[in-house]
């Protein structure tokens, strides 16, 4: 292990490099290091033609650091792997221009393959992925059409299916950490998100590639205990230490909140709860399909307010809320302050927690989607303007044996909500039942096949995947059938003969009665 300044890191990375950054938005993010290879780029117009590899979205909300669009407006990326990208708007309008290589992948296998693909394990099989867009016979995960090489391929073991995944050796690991000591071990002392450092430093130096963290300093040998070592120092090549707390942000809000980093509990929560709305209506009848000691598996979109709702509720105590990022309990900050996660009861490695979930410690996801079609196939990655990616909703979806999906039925709808009716002033504008989805991110037939439950909440109905299609089961009071839930579906579903009302105390601004719904026998 070395210690070297910023200065040196630009001799280190070489064109035609690939590069691993393991991090979530600003959290875990190796600023400084991201800046001296823009800055060196501006002066010297290299490194250049890299491939990144990053399982997460990075971003630079504040406008004051650096992120992916800061090295995609300066062409220095060929190609891009990585499983979601929702905050570098000039990323994806490159993806979609067409100016460089793109494969959205699903989060856990690009997570995890880090320390599965190996010299003893040359190929790195998995069944997730089957039958959705990353499935070679749909568009093998590729972007868009300049993006031509295969990634994935379909193979057969024992008669049964499997998708292969054959990702670039990496040459460059670029990762942080809070403090290093004297032998190179690297500490996660002040970090909110224990990310998979330690995997993506195992790939780099396995395929003699370099491995280079930031941190904030360096401290002597045996100050903290051995066990708390995130990556051994035989497996990291350089330290540089940050000296500007911009460049090393424990979140997009703080530079560093110690209760993020699990050093003391937080009494209450510190955003306030929800205001009565479609959101809060769908979330509050969502939540009931829960049972008491569930662990849930809480996606992105709508269901980040879901531990909002329970904690308004009183109920959050009766479930385990878990973020695929490796946060298990606790309370989960909701909008802009998603990721912020507060008084969790245990803190996994990224790739760890992949592993929790692969291996049925989920027993219910709670995801968003953005189209569903005819038969339950739901599209939440490419629709519209929007070029989000799956993130770890491929990965969830083919895992968990229970999933309710949250969403609204029309975009641009406006509801009111009076003495526990629904009356609709505006209809909307985008109908997201649709005929046929724009991308398959959940397969209905293989979730069939999977033997799973599935429900699809709205704010108008309640929607049961069957092997035939959609069933409505159930329709918010005040609405009519016909007028308010069939004429915004591009298909008509099966509409059960003993269709049931929602509750109508959901609509109310107070509620107050879903801890006895979670701990009661009846889901529906």
């Amino acid at each position: 292990m070395k210690i070297i300044p910023l200065s040196e890191v630009t001799d280190i990375i070489k064109d035609d490099n690939t590069i691993a950054i393991a991090a979530l938005s600003s959290a875990n993010l190796p600023v400084a290091l991201l800046k001296a290879l823009v800055d060196h780029y501006d002066e010297l117009q290299t490194p250049k033609n890299l491939t990144f590899m990053l399982a997460n979205d990075i971003s630079d909300y504040r406008g004051d650091g650096v992120d992916l669009d800061s090295f995609v407006t300066r062409n220095m990326i060929k190609r891009l792997i990585t499983s979601i990208i929702t905050a570098s708007p000039e990323t994806i309008r490159a993806m979609k221009d067409n100016e460089i290589e793109a494969y959205y992948i699903p989060q856990g296998v690009l997570t995890t393959h880090y320390r599965n693909h190996t010299a003893a394990s040359p190929d790195y099989l998995t069944r997730i992925g089957l039958h959705t867009n990353v499935d070679p016979r749909y568009r093998g995960g590729k972007v868009n059409q300049r993006t031509t090489k295969d990634l994935v391929s379909l193979v057969e073991v024992d008669h049964r299916q499997y998708l292969k995944y054959d990702f670039p050796n990496i040459d460059i690991a670029l990762l942080r950490g809070t403090y290093a000591d004297q032998d190179g071990n690297i500490y996660m002392t002040h970090e909110a998100h224990l990310g998979e450092g330690y995997s993506v430093a195992l790939k780099a130096h396995n395929n003699g590639g370099k491995v280079i963290v930031q941190v904030k300093a360096v401290i002597e040998n045996g100050k903290f205990n051995p066990r708390d070592v995130f990556i051994p120092g035989k497996l990291v090549d350089y330290i540089v230490v940050n000296e500007n707390p911009k460049y090393h942000r424990q979140v997009m809000q703080h530079y560093y909140d110690p209760a993020l980093a699990g050093e003391y509990r937080i009494p209450e929560i510190r955003e306030p709860f929800l205001p009565l709305s479609i959101r809060k209506v769908i979330l509050r009848r969502a939540a009931q399909f829960l049972k008491a000691e569930d662990v849930v598996s809480i996606g992105f979109g709508i269901n980040n307010d879901l531990s909002n709702v329970l904690i308004e509720e009183n109920a959050n105590h009766l479930v385990q809320l878990n973020i695929d990022t490796g946060v298990f309990g606790g309370m989960i900050s909701s909008g802009q302050n998603f990721g912020m996660n507060y008084n969790v009861s245990a803190q996994m490695r990224h790739d760890q927690t992949w592993d929790f979930i692969y291996n049925g410690g989920v027993d219910v996801a709670y995801l968003s989607f953005a189209e569903v079609d005819a038969v339950g196939n739901v599209n939440v990655s490419k629709f519209g303007d929007k070029m989000n990616g799956c993130g770890g909703f491929i990965d969830i979806s083919q895992t968990v044996k229970r999933i309710v999906f949250s969403g609204t039925m029309v975009a641009g709808g406006q509801l009111d909500f009076k003495d526990g009716q629904i009356d609709i002033n505006k209809q909307g504008h985008t109908h997201k039942f649709v005929q046929h989805v724009g991308s398959v991110d959940f397969n209905a037939q293989y979730a069939q096949e999977l033997g799973q439950e599935v429900y699809f909440v709205t704010e108008r109905g309640v929607f049961e995947l069957m092997n035939n299609g959609l069933k409505l089961i159930e329709i918010a009071p005040g609405l009519d059938i016909e007028k308010d839930i069939l004429a915004h579906m591009d298909f008509k579903p099966m509409v059960a003969e003993d269709i049931k009302v929602t509750n109508p105390a959901i609509y109310h601004d107070k509620w107050g009665g879903l801890a006895q719904v979670i701990r009661s026998e009846d889901r529906i």
